[in-house]
């Protein structure tokens, strides 16, 4: 009887094990528990595309015998997690602080080993999770016309083919089949839409960062159910009208990249309005909170439930070149918008009050007085 439990607990090791193996994460003891963990990248908690690495023996056991303080501030937005036992516990933000998203405690006096470990992590896994930002001149040569690839969405994680066919400045684009049409529009929730998203292209040589938008326009070839074609942009794209960079599709971008959080503290005012915009007409929670103060984070949670009834915001008049405020601290930008809710349309002008506490530290927005405006 003794051999044969023996067995059986020598054939569930095993198995165990395997498994284990398999999935590619890291058992620790956490506490008292066993825990399986890992690191985890998306750009949001909902993301439907996610790359996970195990969690190092030395950072596991950093979180359970390190010192946690107390935060009086939100979490900072951020793209990368710590996973437990399959629940999104901890947030490391690009300064490689870990923060404990429950408790709102900061992991304090990390030593210099387990910082050094944390950026060699950080670093391999935002290279297997994002694209490489290259230019529209290399793309071009790299995507020459009638060559297939297959375009990945960033939030979703649904993926389909396409081909090119045509685009001087940027690429023109039609899904390859019915079924790629039919998977590109579930990424549209079902409707054709102007919307920007941020999207790898996965060639043989690797994933570049670029931005779709899914509206069908101008001619098509393909027997594919998609009437004409769509754009694809990659850094230095320009649109075929304006002949200048599109700020919605250069956002999107550089989110493909994984550049957009360390970006918003080099963006001007006249890129924070429309970072705005673009954040509350697509309910990209991710890239509205990476532009706001702590107080504002506070108040978006406030207010997303009306910010979620605009169905749709877009500018209509041109923003100022003027760049007077360069010297500043506060720099007022007038526009008019268009919004659209359920109870009906309007256009109206707008102030954004855009300000900062120094020259020396990034812009933001005063979320509650844009919000009384809409």
């Amino acid at each position: 009887m003794k051999r044969l439990l023996l067995f059986f607990c020598y054939v569930t090791i095993i198995v165990l094990a395997w498994t284990i193996s398999f999935s590619g994460s890291s058992v620790f003891a956490f506490g008292n528990k066993t825990a399986i963990g890992e690191y985890v990248i998306q750009t949001s908690i909902e993301s439907g595309y996610e790359t996970a690495n195990p969690l190092p023996k030395k950072i596991s056991k950093q979180l359970s015998k390190g010192k946690w303080s107390t935060i009086t501030y939100p979490v900072p937005p951020t793209d990368t997690f710590i996973r437990i036992n399959d629940e999104v516990t901890y947030a490391i933000d690009h300064q490689l602080n870990i923060y404990d998203r429950d408790k709102k405690k900061l992991l304090a006096n990390m030593p210099e080993k387990i910082k050094k470990q944390l950026s060699q992590d950080m670093k391999k896994l935002h290279s297997k999770h994002y694209g490489q930002l290259v230019s529209w001149k290399d793309a071009n040569k790299l995507l020459p016309r009638y060559s297939i690839f297959t375009v990945l969405d960033l939030d979703t994680g649904l993926s389909f083919q396409v081909q090119r066919r045509a685009g001087s400045y940027h690429a023109d684009v039609q899904p390859l089949t019915h079924d790629d049409t039919k998977k590109m529009k579930e990424i549209y929730r079902g409707t054709w839409s102007w919307d920007r998203r941020g999207i790898l292209v996965l060639t043989e040589t690797g994933q570049i960062a670029a931005s779709m938008h899914g509206m069908p326009h101008g001619q098509g070839a393909l027997k594919n159910g998609f009437p004409g074609h769509f754009c694809i942009h990659f850094q230095d794209s320009i649109t075929h009208k304006s002949r200048k960079m599109d700020h919605a599709h250069s956002i999107m971008i550089k989110k493909a990249a994984g550049d957009w959080l360390d970006y918003t503290q080099k963006l001007s005012p006249q890129e924070i309005v429309d970072a705005t915009v673009i954040a509350i007409h697509q309910n990209d929670w991710f890239i509205l909170s990476s532009i706001l103060d702590d107080k504002n984070r506070v108040l978006l949670e406030k207010y997303k439930p009306e910010l979620t009834e605009i169905e749709l915001i877009k500018r209509l008049s041109d923003l100022p070149e003027s760049s007077e405020y360069e010297t500043k601290l506060s720099f007022p930008i007038t526009v008019k918008l268009h919004v659209h809710r359920d109870t009906g349309t309007v256009n109206k002008v707008v102030t954004f009050n855009i300000v900062r506490p120094s020259l020396e530290e990034p812009w933001t927005i005063d979320l509650e007085n844009l919000i009384k405006q809409l």
